[in-house]
C-alpha cells in the first residue's frame, strides 16, 4: 500500500484526532507516504463521519480529511485496550492528537507514559488555546480561534462581522502541525530522540498573519478588512454580465501601466491622485469606483481577453465549482479519485506536485470504521478479537 518512492515510506503515525485539525495534519502526512493508523472511538467513530446527521459512513466532511488512513478501533477505558493503544503508538514515529490539554495523560496514555517506551518518538499535541496560559481549558473551535486572533477582523466589517469563508484556523493549525512533526523528524534523524511539540489553533492563526503583527508591532497599524488589498492594489469587479474578475496589480510599475491601456484609461495615469502608487493606496476606494463603473460596461470574457493579452494579474473570481472545472485545474489535477470500485471518491489534489509521488490514489480510500482494526493488530503480534473496541472521546 506504501510506495517506498514516498517521502515518507516506512514512517507510522498514529492519529489519536478527531474532526480537522489532527486529521488534516496526518492526511497531509499520509499524502507524503507514511502509513496513518486512525484511532476512533466505538460505534461512530470520528465524529465527521456522521456529520450534520449523515447516516452514511463516510460523509463529505469525513472524507475531505481522512483518505489514505487506516482504522482502528480501541477501547482505552478498558485495561487491555489502553494497553495495546500504548503499543500502537509505543511502536509509531509519530502520534499527533487533539484532545484537550492533559486528558490523554488522565487516561495513562499521554506523552509521559509514551515517552519511556519510545524515546524516540515525535508526538504533536493539537490544542485550541495551548498547553499553558489563562485560557488552557477553554473549549475552542475554528471560529473562536480566528475571532481571537484577530484574523476574523480582517475578513468582515467589524459593524457587520458575520462568520465568512472556510475553517481557516482548522487547517492552518493542521498544517503548522505537520509542519512540526517533519522538523522533528528530521531532528530524530540526526539525534535518534523524539521529542514533543504543542501547536495551539491560536498560536497558529496568529502566526499565520506575519505581516499585519509586524506592521502593529512596530508601527501601531491595526489592519482591517482593507489593508492588504490597499498596499498590493487588489481589486475585484463585477462586469456587466454580472459575472466578477480579479485584479492583483502589486508594486511594478509596468501593471499599472499595463492596466490603464487594457481598458483604454492612460489618463488615469496622469491624474493627481493616481500618479504613484503611495497615492493609489492612499485613494484606493475613489480609484476603486472609477475602475468598477469601466469594468461594468462590457462582459467579463472581454475584459480577461483584453487584460491577459496585456500581461495584467488577472483571472475570474470563481466559485468552488468554476475553480474545479477550470481548465488550470484540471491540468494539476485537482481533482482526484482516491479508491476504486464503490470505494472511488473524487477528492481534492495534491498542493505538492512530486513526480516520484506513486500514483496510488487507488489503493488508497477513504478507510470504514476499524476496517483496518484486525490487520494492525496482527502486525503487533495482537490479534485476539476481543481488542477491537474503539476509543471514547473525552475531548
Amino acid at each position: 500500500m506504501f510506495d517506498n518512492r514516498s517521502m515518507l515510506a516506512g514512517i507510522r503515525v498514529v492519529e489519536m484526532a478527531n474532526v480537522i485539525s489532527g486529521p488534516f495534519a496526518g492526511m497531509l502526512l499520509a499524502d507524503l507516504g507514511a502509513d496513518v493508523v486512525k484511532v476512533e472511538m466505538t460505534g461512530t467513530g470520528d465524529p465527521f463521519r456522521i456529520w450534520a446527521g449523515e447516516s452514511a459512513a463516510i460523509s463529505p466532511a469525513f472524507a475531505a480529511y481522512n483518505r489514505g488512513k487506516r482504522s482502528i478501533e480501541l477501547d482505552i477505558k478498558t485495561p487491555r485496550g489502553r494497553e495495546n493503544y500504548l503499543h500502537l503508538a509505543a511502536n509509531a514515529d509519530v502520534v499527533i492528537e487533539n484532545f484537550r490539554p492533559g486528558a490523554l495523560d488522565r487516561a495513562g496514555v499521554g506523552y509521559e507514559a509514551l515517552k519511556q517506551r519510545a524515546p524516540g518518538l515525535v508526538y504533536c499535541s493539537i490544542s485550541g488555546m495551548g498547553q499553558s496560559g489563562p485560557y488552557r481549558d477553554l473549549p475552542t473551535f475554528d471560529g473562536i480561534a480566528q475571532a481571537m486572533s484577530g484574523l476574523w477582523s480582517q475578513l468582515v466589517d467589524m459593524e457587520t462581522p458575520d462568520p465568512v469563508g472556510p475553517p481557516i484556523s482548522d487547517q492552518l493549525t493542521g498544517l503548522y502541525a505537520a509542519y512540526g512533526v517533519l522538523g522533528a523528524l528530521v531532528s530524530r534523524g540526526t539525534t535518534g530522540l523524539g521529542r514533543r511539540i504543542d501547536v495551539s489553533m491560536l498560536g497558529a492563526t496568529i502566526a499565520f498573519q506575519p505581516h499585519g503583527v509586524a506592521e502593529y508591532l512596530l508601527t501601531g497599524a491595526i489592519a482591517d478588512k482593507s489593508s492588504r488589498a490597499r498596499v498590493s492594489q487588489s481589486f475585484a469587479f463585477v462586469c456587466a454580465d454580472g459575472l466578477p474578475l480579479a485584479i492583483h496589480l502589486s508594486s511594478p510599475p509596468k501593471f499599472w501601466l499595463a492596466l490603464l491601456a487594457a481598458i483604454d484609461r492612460k489618463d488615469l495615469g496622469d491624474h493627481p491622485d493616481y500618479a504613484t502608487k503611495s497615492m493609489r493606496e492612499r485613494n484606493y476606494e475613489r480609484l476603486r469606483q472609477e475602475l468598477a463603473a469601466v469594468f461594468g460596461t462590457r462582459d467579463r470574457s472581454h475584459w480577461l481577453e483584453r487584460l491577459i493579452a496585456s500581461d495584467v494579474p488577472c483571472g475570474p473570481l470563481n466559485t468552488v465549482a468554476e475553480a474545479m472545472t477550470d481548465p488550470q485545474a484540471k491540468a494539476l489535477r485537482m481533482a482526484r479519485t482516491f479508491g476504486k470500485g464503490e470505494r472511488a471518491l473524487p477528492l481534492v489534489g495534491y498542493a505538492i506536485d512530486d513526480p516520484h509521488r506513486p500514483e496510488d490514489e487507488a489503493d488508497r480510500p477513504v478507510p470504514l470504521l476499524g476496517e483496518h482494526t484486525a490487520q494492525i493488530l496482527e502486525e503487533l503480534g495482537l490479534s485476539d478479537a476481543a481488542n477491537s473496541a474503539s476509543l471514547s472521546s473525552t475531548s
